[in-house]
């Protein structure tokens, strides 16, 4: 279906909010991915927090949008999206810091090539959502929006068959149970930001579906 319409008004500082979280999201994904990887204690330690200080921006820009929510009444779209895209969001952020404390309290170093395969997918899920969220300045046809949706399905479909695969190598490979218990919850929280930009992927669909 080809529509034509624009999701702002004349004021468009949601849609600057939403974009900047959006921002935060990918580049605290890519450093994440740089994190899994980084040998330099010093450089590591830098790269965590960086990824700190994006989520407590994007905290700052979620309580912005709230607030405006409450004192808007003509919105680019539904207020009920809106807060959904803006948590939706701040959540993955969220994870990513968990995920960081992760690694640097444990000093996980790959195995077996986990983290690059997981990080990978991480990376390429939150470069889609990114351009989705862009995207929704000016939407002239829906069949980019539902293709890149499909994207985010199937590499959220992939994970989760990733996910099975490296604990079942983690469990023949690794004796020591505690490491097994660290690494797990790590490849949890690892699926767990795939999951959301799935979500997050998800609401901008419906937002598209409404308006055309």
């Amino acid at each position: 279906m080809v529509f034509g319409f624009s999701l702002l008004p004349k004021d468009n500082k949601f849609f600057e909010l939403l974009c900047q979280t959006s921002e935060l999201c990918n580049t605290s994904i890519h450093l994440l991915k740089d994190l899994t990887v980084e040998d330099d204690k010093e450089k590591a330690f830098k790269i965590a927090r960086e990824i700190e200080t994006a989520k407590h921006r994007a905290k700052e820009i979620t309580y912005e949008i709230t607030e405006r929510l409450c004192r808007t009444l003509m919105t680019p779209f539904d207020h009920e999206d809106i807060h959904r895209l803006s948590r939706g969001l701040y959540k993955i952020l969220k994870i990513c810091e968990k995920t960081q404390e992760r690694l640097i309290a444990f000093q996980l170093r790959p195995f077996q090539n986990d983290f690059f395969k997981l990080t990978s997918n991480m990376v390429e899920a939150s470069d889609v959502v990114h351009d989705l969220v862009y995207s929704l300045k000016k939407i002239k046809n829906s069949k980019p929006i539902n293709d890149k949706c499909a994207l985010i399905h199937n590499i959220e479909a992939n994970t989760d068959n990733l996910l099975n695969q490296l604990t079942i190598d983690l469990y023949q490979y690794e004796n020591d149970f505690k490491k097994i218990l660290i690494r797990k919850e790590v490849y949890n929280l690892m699926e767990s930001i795939v999951d959301r930009h799935r979500d997050v992927a998800n609401v901008i669909l419906e937002v598209v579906l409404k308006h055309s």
